[in-house]
């Protein structure tokens, strides 16, 4: 691993995975897909006087502590009990599902990644995502590890991230700025038993991690994470460290 991305720093998401990716020659195939963020709660639903409260609270604890905004304005509810239509709103999900374009490791490994991120046209606000499962030379299916960070951005919150990424990717990861917070990708090829191993797992180190993350990715059965900008982030995921083995 330490050969392949020891000098990823600096690199954007689509160019160190592909270089990543290519170096996984156990992989076939590939997948990204097309993702269209849900819009903000406030311009999807008509609130109520109640709900209107919960929402602006759950801002506000969101902007002290750093809770994800569904974790703040579900400790709300109790206290306003009249808000429990956003528990409707909190099992939303966007599925991926016949969204999927799909690259040989022969096109990753000629740059094909990177071509297809700078080809990418956003519309209505979406992004192009990189999906964790992959086809294996064999026709199994694998999954390249991911996760999502809800850590702030600060070179504090990054120590604390760095030593999560090393816990939960002890082959070594890739860790990744990705405007407010952080990405982690691991460098091995996982079984679907050890995928949803390794999401339990993650499970563990929430709120640093996202909870909210965990729970749609459970649900589609697969990972994603972004590759550019769209869904109201500006930025291009961008490596900030590359963590060896532990």
């Amino acid at each position: 691993m330490s050969t392949i991305v020891k000098d990823l720093v600096g690199f954007t998401a689509p160019r160190s995975l592909g270089i990543l990716l290519s170096s996984l020659h156990e992989i076939r195939e590939i997948r990204v897909a097309r993702c269209s963020p849900l819009p903000p709660l406030q311009t999807r639903l008509s609130l109520t006087a109640s709900e209107r409260i919960i929402f602006e609270k759950a801002l506000e604890v969101r902007h002290r502590t750093g809770l994800s905004f569904w974790d703040a304005a579900l400790l709300e509810l109790s206290s306003m009990p009249n808000g429990v239509r956003l528990l409707d709103a909190a099992m939303d999900h966007v599925s991926l599902r016949g969204h999927e374009s799909i690259l040989s490791w022969s096109d990753v490994n000629s740059g094909g990644l990177e071509r297809v991120c700078a080809e990418y046209s956003a519309e209505d606000g979406a992004n192009l995502t990189l999906l964790s499962e992959v086809v294996c030379r064999d026709g199994s299916l694998g999954h390249l590890p991911m996760i999502d960070f809800h850590a702030f951005k600060s070179p504090e919150n990054q120590h604390i991230v760095e030593a999560v990424a090393e816990r939960l990717f002890p082959e070594g990861s890739i860790l990744m700025d990705s405007g407010e917070s952080y990405h982690a990708y691991g460098t091995r090829i996982l079984s679907p038993d050890d995928f949803w191993r390794f999401l339990g797992t993650a499970l563990l180190f929430v709120p640093i991690v996202d909870r909210v993350y965990i729970g749609h990715q459970m649900i589609e059965g697969r990972s994603a994470l972004r590759l550019t900008p769209g869904g109201g982030k500006a930025q291009v995921p961008t490596v900030v460290a590359v963590l060896p083995r532990r």
